[in-house]
C-alpha cells in the first residue's frame, strides 16, 4: 500500500507507547475502516426496516441485491485491481502522473461496461420491478468503481480525508433511507437501494476529487495504456480472481441447496449461512491490520536491503547476510501474525457462540460458525503468503496455489452439497482453506530455501515486451505517445 508504510515508519520511529498505539490504530483505519463503515451502513438500513415495519419480502430483496453486489463486484474487480496496481507503481516510479487519472477513467469505464453486460444477462427477463433492477445494478456499478479507485487512493497520504469520505457517504445513505422510508414515495426496497446508491455515489465522487487533486485531470493522458499489463501480468489477474472466487464459491453453491431461498424470482441466497460466514470472516481483520504494520515496517526494510545489495553490486557476504536477515524476519512476522490471529479466533469462538445462540441461531449453526472461524483463520494466513510471494514476483507458484484453493472449494463444496449433506456446510470450506494453506506454506518454504537461485537465475536475462492483441491495440490508439513503462523502468540508471 503506497504511502501507508511511510506513515507507519514515522509513527514507529518515535519508539513510544503512544506512537505504537497510533500506528496500529492507523493500520486498523486503513484495513478495516472502509469495510466497517459500509457494513454499518447496510446494518443501519436494516434497523430502519424494523423501525418502519417493512414487509419481509422487501427486506429480502434489499439484502439479496446488496449481497450480490458485494460478492460479484469483488470477484469481477479483483483481477483488474491487482494488475492496475502494477501499472500504477510503474507510473509513479517514472513520474508519469498525467496517465494515472486517465487510466482510472479508462479502467472504470471498462469494468463498468463489463459489469453492465453481466448484470443485463442476469436480470433480463426476471420478474423484478424495472426500477429495482436499475437501482440494484447502479449499486453494483458504483462498488466496481470504488474498488478500482481504492487502488489509486493508496498512493495518497491523506487517509483521514478518505475515511471521512466513506463516513460522509454512509451518513448520507442512512439519512436518505430514513427520509424515503418515512415518506413512502417508493416501495421500501427501492427507497433503501436509492439511498445507498446516493451514498456510494458521494463516496465515488469524493474519492475522484482526492485523486484528481493529487494527480490532476487527464487532459491528454492515455486512458487505456494499461491494457498491455494484462498480457504480461495475466497470472496476477488469475491469482486475484481465483482467490476471490474461491472465497465466495461455498456461499454460491449453498444458495442452490436446501438452505437456499429464492427472492422475487430473481435472487437466490442463504440468509443463515451468508450471515454466519460474514461474521466468521470479520475475525481475520486483526490479522490484516497487524500484517500491514509488519510488512510495511520490519519486512520491507530487510527486503529493500537485500535487493539493494543485489542491484548495486554488493559483495557475496553482504548479500548472504541480508538474505539470512530477510528470511528470519519473514518467518518471524508470519509466525507472529498467526499466533496473534489465533488469539482473536479463540475470542470470536467464545463470544460468537454466546451471541449467535442468543440471536436465535440453532446449536448446529453455531457449531458451523465455529468451524468457519478456523476456515477464515487459514484463509487469512493463505492471503498473507500470497502477498509475501508476490513481493518476490514468484507468480507461477502463487497461481498454482490460488487455482488449488478455487478447485478444492469447488470439489469439496459440490461433494458437501450433493452427498455429505447439511452437516458438512462450513466444514468443506475449512478443509479447502487448511489444505490450501499447507500447499502455500510448502511453496513459500521452497522459495525461501532457494531464494538466491530464484532471484538470480529464474528471471529472464533480457526484457521481452508483450506483443499480443492488447499491446497492439494500445499502440494503435496512441501511436508514438505510447510508452512501455516496464522497459523504461528497467532502463533507468
Amino acid at each position: 500500500m503506497a504511502g501507508v508504510g511511510f506513515e507507519l515508519k514515522k509513527l514507529f520511529t518515535a519508539r513510544t507507547a503512544a506512537g505504537h498505539i497510533r500506528a496500529y490504530s492507523y493500520s486498523a483505519i486503513i484495513t478495516a475502516g472502509p469495510f466497517a463503515l459500509l457494513t454499518g451502513m447496510v446494518l443501519a438500513v436494516q434497523l430502519l426496516f424494523r423501525h418502519f415495519a417493512v414487509p419481509a419480502e422487501s427486506v429480502q430483496v434489499f439484502v439479496a441485491a446488496v449481497v450480490y453486489a458485494f460478492i460479484f463486484s469483488q470477484i469481477l474487480s479483483s483481477g483488474f485491481t491487482m494488475v492496475l496496481t502494477r501499472y500504477l507503481a510503474d507510473s509513479l516510479s517514472l513520474a508519469r502522473y498525467k496517465d494515472i487519472t486517465a487510466s482510472l477513467f479508462g479502467s472504470a469505464a471498462l469494468l463498468s461496461a463489463l459489469g453492465g453486460l453481466l448484470a443485463l444477462a442476469f436480470l433480463w427477463g426476471r420478474p423484478l420491478a424495472s426500477l429495482t433492477k436499475w437501482l440494484a445494478y447502479l449499486f453494483f456499478a458504483l462498488l466496481l468503481i470504488s474498488w478500482v479507485e481504492s487502488v489509486y487512493l493508496t498512493a495518497i497520504k491523506k487517509y483521514k480525508r478518505l475515511l471521512l469520505s466513506y463516513l460522509a457517504g454512509v451518513v448520507v445513505s442512512i439519512m436518505l433511507a430514513a427520509q424515503l422510508l418515512g415518506a413512502g414515495w417508493l416501495p421500501a426496497e427501492q427507497s433503501a437501494l436509492l439511498a445507498v446508491d446516493m451514498g456510494m455515489a458521494l463516496c465515488v465522487l469524493l474519492f475522484l476529487w482526492h485523486i484528481a487533486a493529487c494527480f490532476g485531470l487527464p487532459e491528454d493522458g492515455m486512458n487505456f495504456a494499461f491494457l498491455p499489463y494484462f498480457e504480461r501480468h495475466w497470472r496476477l489477474f488469475v491469482i486475484a480472481a481465483s482467490y476471490a472466487a474461491g472465497l465466495f464459491l461455498p456461499n454460491i453453491l449453498i444458495w442452490f441447496g436446501p438452505w437456499g431461498v429464492e427472492v422475487a424470482g430473481t435472487f437466490r441466497y442463504s440468509p443463515v449461512y451468508d450471515v454466519v460466514t460474514f461474521y466468521a470472516l470479520l475475525s481475520v481483520l486483526p490479522l490484516m491490520m497487524v500484517f500491514v504494520v509488519s510488512v510495511e515496517t520490519n519486512f520491507y526494510q530487510r527486503y529493500a536491503v537485500y535487493f539493494s545489495h543485489i542491484t548495486r553490486k554488493g559483495n557475496f557476504r553482504q548479500i548472504e547476510d541480508a538474505r539470512k536477515d530477510l528470511l528470519h524476519v519473514l518467518w518471524f512476522e508470519l509466525r507472529h501474525a498467526a499466533e496473534l490471529q489465533l488469539v482473536f479466533t479463540l475470542v470470536f469462538l467464545a463470544l460468537g457462540s454466546y451471541i449467535l445462540s442468543r440471536a436465535g441461531i440453532t446449536y448446529e449453526q453455531v457449531n458451523m460458525f465455529n468451524v468457519l472461524l478456523f476456515g477464515a483463520f487459514f484463509t487469512g494466513l493463505l492471503q498473507l503468503i500470497y502477498i509475501l510471494l508476490i513481493y518476490f514476483d514468484y507468480q507461477k507458484d502463487v497461481l498454482m496455489v490460488s487455482l488449488f484453493f478455487l478447485a478444492s472449494n469447488l470439489v469439496l463444496g459440490v461433494l458437501g452439497l450433493c452427498w455429505w449433506g447439511e452437516q458438512s456446510y462450513g466444514f468443506t470450506f475449512f478443509l479447502a482453506a487448511a489444505a490450501s494453506f499447507v500447499v502455500a506454506a510448502w511453496r513459500l518454504d521452497h522459495f525461501a530455501s532457494r531464494i538466491n537461485y530464484l532471484v538470480f537465475c529464474s528471471q529472464p536475462v533480457f526484457y521481452q515486451p508483450p506483443h499480443g492483441l492488447l499491446t497492439r491495440l494500445a499502440m494503435r490508439l496512441y501511436g508514438e505517445r505510447y510508452v512501455d513503462l516496464e522497459r523504461e523502468r528497467r532502463e533507468e540508471p
